[in-house]
């Protein structure tokens, strides 16, 4: 007989959480909003990575993007990626931020065959977002048939790698946006901005401050796509052991990742001459002046 007293129970064991952290890092402002409530009292960083802050959604309402502010989230310190993400915060929202540029593991990214002397013959296209057919496309085929050579295109669209490195190993100049056109630079290749934004140049000396205060995007350009003999022309000025050396050692200084950490860990106090926290701005809290 089964005793009447007894009831089933069961017992669930949650380990606890530490809430010990010194500093949260994170972006896009859904996640930044629930760390906020989950952990009021820990420093929060926020990356801001781009400048297309609203969007459609499903319904075709405009909603904020991930990457417009948390500005509800009483955010200690905005980073921006780029003059031009910082120059949005400051006239869009009132927001101070600082510039940590986007970062990568530069020790994945060592070629061990050098570029084929005199001329390119392997141009390589890294883009998620042309076709085929597409001009910023058929454009880069024209220019590698004049050298005698062949276009490789990867991207969603064409061949996907989740080794970049075996790709990049096979060309000699690296064209894309943002980051693809980083990674084939900081292995030695001459890297060239070109995408659906435009044509923002080769990545050099010269030509550096443009790129990089709109994160290598090709906006710089205002949109213009070069034709085959304006890539031919800067190809055959720039692609020599000076500009791809310049441009490797520039990678290598200033989107190393573990640079970019100890950037981060100064918030952390976990560095020396640890900068003040800027004090949270909200677009409403400042005081517009005639």
């Amino acid at each position: 007989m089964r005793p009447t007293s007894s009831r089933p129970f069961s017992i669930i064991l949650t380990p606890k959480e530490n809430d010990d952290f010194d500093l949260i890092i994170a972006n896009h402002h859904q996640v930044v909003t629930v760390l906020r409530n989950r952990f009021p009292r820990v420093p929060i960083v926020s990356t801001i990575h781009g400048v297309i802050h609203r969007m459609k959604d499903a319904r075709g309402q405009d909603i904020d993007a991930p990457e417009h502010p948390a500005l509800e989230a009483k955010v200690d310190q905005f980073v921006a990626v780029s003059e031009e993400v910082q120059a949005k915060l400051n006239n869009d929202y009132a927001l101070d931020s600082v510039i940590i540029r986007n970062f990568f593991d530069v020790s994945r990214f060592k070629a061990k065959r050098q570029v084929t002397p005199d001329r390119p013959l392997r141009i390589m296209f890294n883009s998620n977002y042309a076709l085929k057919d597409d001009q910023e496309t058929q454009v880069l085929a024209e220019v590698a048939r004049h050298y005698g050579g062949r276009l490789m295109a990867v991207g969603q669209n064409f061949a996907m790698n989740k080794n970049m490195m075996e790709a990049i190993e096979e060309a000699d100049i690296v064209i894309g946006m943002g980051r693809s056109v980083l990674e084939g630079v900081c292995a030695g290749r001459l890297g060239i901005v070109h995408g659906r934004w435009g044509t923002g140049g080769v990545v050099n000396e010269r030509n550096i401050n443009v790129l990089r205060a709109c994160n290598f995007s090709g906006r710089n350009s205002g949109g213009d796509l070069w034709t085959a003999d304006r890539f031919i022309e800067e190809i055959d000025a720039n692609y020599n052991e000076k500009t791809i050396e310049w441009g490797r050692n520039y990678v290598l200084r200033e989107h190393n990742a573990a640079s970019a950490a100890d950037k981060y860990l100064l918030f952390a106090g976990k560095k020396e001459e640890v900068p003040a926290v800027m004090k949270y701005k909200r677009a409403r809290d400042v005081v517009q002046t005639p």
